[in-house]
């Protein structure tokens, strides 16, 4: 979820699942342990002498006729060893994780994040402008490029039709800048 305390949302998942809040992902070890003892794994003398492997292997053991919401804020922070074990427990069919986030995460948990839903509220919603910018900008271009083209009035149909290519051409540029 976008800009959101999950937190508020925990007491109603708990009615229907089994659900679990931490505050932030890291660091993954003592996450795990902390989401481990909650669900009541093991005691947490116990659990810290395992490895991330190890609890994770336990987690998806214990969990797997059960489904498991696990919640937290701070998406942003996720280091490439938490997007590792966040990522392994996502593809696990009895666990749901649901975080909220901020535009601005590491690039390591960029593939962590593809794999996740996204949910927004309408109320925050934000409105997309820049294929509209695009289009002003390559209306820009063209006319210029056609007013160019005409001051030595030469071949002006030619020249409109390149002025239209050209444009063309610019605009399917900014259009491939913009996904990416």
């Amino acid at each position: 979820m976008y800009r959101e305390d999950v937190h508020k949302f925990l007491p109603d998942l708990a009615n229907r699942w089994t659900a679990v809040f931490i505050k932030d992902p890291v660091p993954p070890k003592q996450k795990l342990i902390e989401i481990s003892e909650k669900l009541g794994f093991e005691k947490k003398e116990k659990l810290r002498r395992k490895t991330i492997e190890e609890l994770k292997e336990l987690i998806e053991e214990k969990t797997k006729n059960k489904k498991i919401v696990i919640l937290f804020n701070h998406f942003e922070r996720t280091t490439q060893l938490a997007a590792d074990t966040w990522g392994f427990l996502i593809n696990l069919d009895s666990i749901v994780i649901v975080a909220s986030y901020s535009k601005n995460f590491k690039a390591v948990a960029y593939t962590l994040f593809r794999q996740m839903e996204h949910i927004r509220e309408e109320m925050h919603e934000e409105i997309d402008v820049k294929y509209s910018i695009f289009a002003i900008l390559t209306a820009m271009g063209l006319f210029s490029y056609i007013k160019l083209a005409t001051t030595n009035n030469a071949y002006i149909a030619s020249m409109l039709l390149a002025g239209i290519w050209f444009g063309l051409i610019v605009f399917r540029t900014f259009i491939f800048v913009g996904r990416g």
